[in-house]
């Protein structure tokens, strides 16, 4: 009797210790998102050897720069417009990159982006990349179509910094395992 009651209550107890682990080890969720990156971002490295290391993913990437608004040295380059998205997702796309204006509801032709990448320094050792995306939208008009400026919701700008710094410091720092750095189209 004594051996029978024993035996009950390991069984039942190895029972309980596996059922909990193998509860703990199932998500009935989705997994949790990183929280996004801060915008600058604070990177332990001189202005200088950033600026060059944005330069040169620029240069790598073929994307165009805006000669009359970039200044090299003082880390501020200035991206000219790429269209992102055409055609029939146009609006979609819009909406998940930015915040349209309210009552629009306009046949959206087209979608593109500029970017803004500054190199802020802090000190001798540290600088911070700050990313700011000009988005707008072509919509179809009466006499023609044109482009409508509209607030980023900072989609643009986390993958931005996501994809240079990652680029730089040689990390991963994409939300999602096994993601390429992506950066105006361009994978890296």
């Amino acid at each position: 009797m004594r051996f029978t009651t024993s035996l009950f209550l390991f069984v039942f107890t190895f029972l309980f210790v596996v059922v909990n682990s193998a509860h703990a080890q199932i998500n009935f969720g989705k997994p949790k998102e990183q929280p996004p990156l801060p915008n600058p971002y604070t990177i332990n490295l001189p202005r200088a050897d950033v600026s060059k290391a944005v330069q040169e993913i620029l240069q790598s990437c073929t994307i165009e720069i805006d000669t009359e608004k970039t200044n090299v040295t003082k880390g501020n380059f200035v991206t000219k417009s790429w269209v992102f998205t055409k055609g029939l997702n146009t609006r979609t796309d819009l909406e998940y990159v930015s915040n349209l204006p309210a009552g629009e509801s306009r046949n959206w032709l087209k979608g593109r982006y500029a970017l803004e990448i500054n190199v802020l320094p802090l000190d001798e050792k540290r600088s911070q990349l700050q990313v700011i995306a000009r988005i707008q939208g072509q919509m179809a008009d009466v006499v023609g179509s044109k482009w409508v400026e509209s607030t980023s919701n900072g989609r643009v700008e986390e993958e931005a910094i996501r994809a240079i710094a990652g680029k730089i410091l040689g990390l991963d720092l994409n939300p999602k395992p096994n993601m390429k750095r992506r950066l105006m189209g361009c994978e890296f």
